[in-house]
This record gives C-alpha cells, structure tokens and sequence, in this order.
C-alpha cells in the first residue's frame, strides 16, 4: 500500500472515532430531563450559546496554531476537549457546569480545522481531493455508526439515553489514544515549509527577488484568492450557508422537544434513527452531485430556496415526523451546495491555499452565527422562542436562496446572449 494511503486512513480512523458520539442525537433530551432538568429555554438561550462564542474566540487563531505547532498537537487537543465535555456531561449538574461543557464543546469545534487541514502536510497535492473525500467519509461513517448504535441499544432498552454518555466518553479516549499515535509533521503550510516546497512557492512569483516572511504569504494566498470574484461569491454562500446549517442543526433538537411536549405521532428517542437516516441519504447525495452535472448557481439558488421553504414549515408544525423529514431533506440540501462550494472554489485557488480559505470562511461562518446567536437567542437580544427562532432562519434562507436565483438567471441570459451573438457573427 502507498505511503500517502496509508497515512490517509490513518487521519481518518482519527476521524471516525472523533465522529463516534452516541449521545449527540439525544443531548436536548438528556438536558431538559433528569438528571439534568433544564427547561428548554434555558437549554437554548443559555447553554448553548457559548459553544459557538468560543469557537468563534478560538478559530480566529486556530488556523496559525495549528500550523505553527504541526498539527498534532492540535489534534490531540481536539481529542482531549471531546473527552472533557463527556465528563462534564457524567459527573456534574450545574448550569454553569453546562456552560463550561460547552467551552470545551467549543474548543473541539475549533480544533477540527487541524483535523481537516493536517493530511494536506503529509501527501502530495496531486492526493489532495481524494484525501479530502477520504477526511469527509470517515467522518460520515462515524456518525452514521454512532447513530445507529444509539438507537438500536435505546429501542432494545439495552442502554438509557444517560447511559450513551458514556459510550461517547469511550469513544473519545479511543480518539486521544490515536492521536498520539499519529504520525508526527515534519514541515507545515506557512511556519514550517521544506526548503524545496519554499523554493516552489517563491520560484512561481516573478516578483519576489528574496524569500516571503509567513504574514507576506499568509497575506499574497488571502489576496490570490478572495480578489477572484468567483470565488468570492461561493465564499459568501459558504460562510451564510454554513452560519444557518449550524445554527439550525444546534437547535433542531429543541424544536422536536417542543413538538413533542405538546403531543404528535413520534417518539422523540427516534433521534437516532433520523440521524442515521439523515447520514446516509447526505451522503448519497454528496455522491450524485459528483457523477451529474447541474449548473452550480443554479443548484444553490433552487435548495438554498427548498431550505428556505422547509424551515418555515417545520417552525409552525406539530408532527415530529414532519420535523424529522424536514432536517434530512435541509441537512441533505446543505451537504450537496457544500460539496459544490468545495470544489468550485478548489478549481480556482492554488492548492496550497485551500486551508486559508477554508478557515477565512469557517471564520466569517462562525461570526454570523455568533452575531445570529446574540440576537435571536442571548439575553441581550430578543430571546425568540424556538418556533419563531426556526422563522427566522427560513426567512434568512429565503433571501440567499432568491438572491443566488436571480444571480443564475442573469448568469444563464448572459451566456445565451452572448452564444447568440456569436452565432449571429458566424
């Protein structure tokens, strides 16, 4: 087996076992039942918020730390952070317990930029889509195995939902046994570059007469890509895009709780099912998006309209199985514009360019979520309900999904008429 395989799948073991969370599917329920016995409310306006306020503290810096430390340390953090959430969530029971859970949920959040970005220091550039799609299945399989074990020992009454806890906790000291078994990185993007890989680098620029300092790079990869218009755009989707996928998947939990509170035709210990089901049918897909082609703007025009639209319904529904049908499909409609965004922006960028970018959006993603966050959840801003919190989002949708429609029919009724034109000409 070859080298850069091998060392593929050894990350994405890596990535499987940071994906085995059992309890996430059931972590609204296990908070607002004993022994926790937080309302919802409190769940949602209070706790977890601050996971997406420390990742948005942290990611800011992520990216530089986890080039100038190699990688591994990073990723060993993210693995320990995993850890300490799970024996916050065992053995305490505070609300301000929660809320330093969620620091460390937050922190894990951060790290998994090392975690995505580490494979691209080990394996030539000529790997780096099929790595890339190696990172994105183990990931997947992780979730989709967690939640089928989840569901399957609560159906059986094997396990209660407590009990997942700790089989996540399993999970994640399996996950920092591996990472200090990972293979440790010699030379880095920016801070650690081989001397030939820097010889490349400044080889390529006619206008460099001596080599860049790390900020000069830094700032001529950011400039190189965010001054393309192309890729601008998709970044714009990315970071909105990705700020309401996040934000939504956070709280879909607490919707169902309200559904189910209220009376509907589900069990709400059916989570892990939908996750299951959700994992997979993303995946698929992810897979199509791959082998047909369909005009890119058009297709995030069309779902990001389809998310809008499902939002609005699941915000005023009161069947769980309506709720449940609405995540996959708008989970599902996400992955496929990700997937899309990914490579339309690969194609136009250098390789070596696509971790900043990927942190700049991952950045500017978690910024609109925290300013989103601090207005419709937080006690400084409105304090919206659940229902009227998942209005809002579909309306934010809405307005991407006809902004980037309207973008595709210009784009479309430009190329006819120029086709037109020159087959007028000829």
């Amino acid at each position: 087996m070859e080298k850069w395989l091998i060392q593929s799948i050894w990350i994405a073991v890596f990535g499987f076992l940071k994906e085995f969370r059992p309890e996430d599917p059931y972590i609204t329920q296990y908070l607002t039942n004993p022994p926790m016995n937080f309302t919802n409310q409190e769940v949602i306006q209070e706790i977890f918020p601050v996971s997406t306020y420390t990742c948005l503290g942290l990611t800011i810096v992520m990216f530089l730390v986890t080039d100038y430390l190699r990688y591994k340390p990073i990723v060993i953090l993210n693995a320990l952070s995993s850890f300490t959430v799970q024996i916050f969530l065992i053995f305490t029971r505070t609300k301000t317990d929660m809320k330093i859970m969620e620091v460390f949920y937050g922190t894990m959040t951060a790290c998994e930029v090392a975690y995505y970005t580490y494979v691209y220091s080990k394996v030539d550039k000529k790997y780096y889509k099929t790595v890339s799609s190696h990172m994105k299945m183990a990931c997947l399989i992780g979730r989709l195995v967690s939640a089928l074990l989840a569901q399957t020992l609560i159906d059986n009454h094997i396990l209660t939902v407590p009990h997942l806890n700790h089989l996540t906790l399993a999970g994640a000291t399996a996950s920092i046994f591996w990472a200090f078994g990972l293979p440790s990185i010699k030379s880095s993007l920016y801070f650690h570059q081989s001397p030939e890989h820097t010889y490349i680098r400044n080889s390529t620029d006619v206008n460099v007469s001596k080599p860049k300092t790390v900020c000069q790079r830094l700032w001529s990869d950011f400039i190189t890509a965010f001054t393309n218009r192309y890729v601008l755009q998709w970044s714009i989707w990315w970071a909105l895009g990705t700020c309401f996928y996040y934000q939504c998947m956070s709280y879909s939990q607490s919707l169902w709780q309200e559904i189910y509170q209220n009376g509907t035709d589900l069990q709400v210990t059916d989570n892990g099912m939908v996750e299951a089901i959700y994992t997979i049918i993303s995946t698929l897909g992810v897979y199509l998006v791959g082998i047909i082609t369909i005009p890119s703007w058009w297709l995030v025009g069309i779902l990001t309209l389809g998310q809008g639209i499902l939002l609005l319904i699941m915000a005023q529904d009161t069947l769980l199985s309506h709720a449940y049908v609405g995540y996959i499909m708008f989970g599902t409609f996400y992955h496929i514009m990700a997937t899309a965004a990914n490579c339309e922006v690969a194609k136009n960028i250098p390789a070596d360019s696509y971790a900043l970018v990927f942190g700049v959006n991952t950045f500017m993603s978690l910024l609109l979520q925290t300013f989103l966050t601090v207005v419709v959840n937080s006690p400084m801003g409105l304090m919206l309900d659940i229902r009227t919190q998942f209005y809002v989002y579909g309306g934010g949708c809405l307005i991407i999904g006809i902004i980037y429609t309207v973008g595709a029919l210009y784009s479309t009724y430009n190329t006819m008429m120029r086709h037109r034109i020159f087959t007028t000409s000829n």
